[in-house]
C-alpha cells in the first residue's frame, strides 16, 4: 500500500473534475479491472521463478533479449518520470508549509534525502515504508471530516468538459499501479503461500482504492470547479492553512513511501537482472530524475498521464506473454 498510494492521487481530484465524475467513475472501473487482472498475473509470474529478478529479468527469461531490451526502455521511463513526478510534488507540499522557500530547493532536498535512504537494506526500508503508511491514511480521514461541512453537491458535475473525457484514465492507471513492489514483496513472501501473497496484492489495491474515493470525494466535494491541479492549493482559501498543512504532510509521505519503495526496485533492476555494482546501481538511480528536474520538465499531470498509459501498457503487455509462456511450459 506504501507503493501504490502515491503522487497519482493528488493528481485524481483535478483530471476527474475536468472530465466529470461520469468519466471518472468509469475509466475507474477499466483502469482497477485491468489492474487487478494483472498484477495478479505478475505476482504468479514472479512467485514461481527461482532466483531474485525483477520486471527486466522476468522478462529476458520469459520472452527472451529482445524482449527485455523493449522493457528495459519502458522502465527506465517509467521509473524516472515517476521519481521525477515524486519530487515535483515534495516541492509543491513542503513550500505549502515552508511558503517563503522555493518549492525548487525542497525538491532537490526530497531527491538528496531518497538517495541517502535508499543505501538502506530492504528490510529496514520495509519498516520504515510500513510506519510511514499508517499516518497517512490517517490525514486522509482527517481531511474528509474537516471538508466534510462545506462538501456541496453541486460540486459533483456528472459531465464538464468533454475535451477531458479520456484525462482520468491514464492517471488511474498510474495512481494504482504497484507492479515495481511486487518482486519485493515476493522476495519477503517466499517462505510462504501463493495464496496468501495473492491476498497481500488484491487487499492493497482495493484499501488503497478505498482512500483514492475518500480523497476525491473531499476535494472535489468542497473546491468543485476550484479543485487544483495539486489538489490543495486550491483548498486554503476554502479549508483554511491548517487543512492545507494536514494534506501537505500527506502528500509528503505518500509520495516518499512511494519513493523509497520505487527506487529500492529499480536499484534491484541494475543489480539483479544487469549485475551492476552497489554504488553504481545507486548513482543510476539517484542522479538522473535530478537532472531531468533542473532541466525543466516539471508539468506532473502531464508526466502522470503519459506515464500511466504507455508504461503500465507496455508493461501489461509483456506480463500477459511472460504468465502464458510460464504456463505452457509448466
Amino acid at each position: 500500500m506504501g507503493m501504490i498510494f502515491g503522487a497519482g492521487v493528488f493528481a485524481l481530484p483535478f483530471s476527474i473534475a475536468q472530465a466529470g465524475i461520469f468519466w471518472g467513475l468509469v475509466h475507474f472501473g477499466i483502469a482497477f479491472s485491468l489492474i487487478v487482472f494483472l498484477h495478479l498475473l505478475y505476482s504468479e509470474v514472479a512467485y514461481s521463478t527461482e532466483g531474485r529478478h525483477r520486471l527486466t529479468g522476468y522478462t529476458r527469461i520469459y520472452l527472451g533479449k529482445k524482449a527485455e531490451r523493449l522493457m528495459f526502455l519502458a522502465t527506465i521511463f517509467s521509473y524516472y518520470g515517476t521519481l521525477l513526478v515524486y519530487g515535483i510534488l515534495a516541492g509543491i507540499f513542503l513550500s505549502n508549509i515552508f511558503p517563503k522557500v522555493a518549492p525548487e530547493i525542497f525538491s532537490l532536498l526530497f531527491f538528496l534525502a531518497g538517495a541517502f535512504l535508499i543505501l538502506l537494506r530492504l528490510s529496514k526500508i520495509g519498516l520504515l515504508n510500513f510506519f510511514l503508511t499508517l499516518p497517512l491514511f490517517g490525514f486522509v480521514l482527517y481531511l474528509f471530516f474537516v471538508a466534510w461541512p462545506v462538501i456541496k453537491p453541486a460540486n459533483f458535475q456528472l459531465f464538464n468538459n468533454n475535451n477531458f473525457w479520456f484525462l482520468p484514465f491514464g492517471v488511474w492507471l498510474f495512481s494504482l499501479t504497484g507492479f515495481s513492489i511486487i518482486p519485493e514483496v515476493r522476495d519477503l513472501f517466499s517462505r510462504n503461500s501463493l495464496k496468501n501473497f495473492k491476498k497481500v496484492v488484491l487487499f492493497s489495491i482495493l484499501i488503497t482504492a478505498l482512500f483514492y474515493f475518500i480523497f476525491v470525494f473531499s476535494i472535489i466535494g468542497a473546491a468543485g470547479e476550484k479543485t487544483s491541479q495539486d489538489a490543495l492549493s486550491g483548498l486554503i482559501p476554502i479549508l483554511g492553512f491548517k487543512a492545507v498543512l494536514a494534506g501537505s504532510l500527506l502528500g509528503l509521505l505518500a509520495v516518499f513511501t512511494s519513493l523509497l519503495a520505487l527506487a529500492q526496485d529499480f536499484k534491484d533492476i541494475f543489480r539483479y537482472d544487469y549485475k551492476l555494482p552497489f554504488w553504481l546501481s545507486w548513482i543510476l538511480v539517484v542522479g538522473p530524475p535530478i537532472i531531468l528536474f533542473f532541466s525543466g520538465f516539471r508539468n506532473f499531470i502531464s508526466l502522470i498521464n503519459v506515464i500511466g498509459i504507455f508504461g503500465f501498457g507496455l508493461s501489461a503487455i509483456f506480463i500477459i506473454f511472460m504468465f502464458r509462456k510460464q504456463r505452457t511450459k509448466k
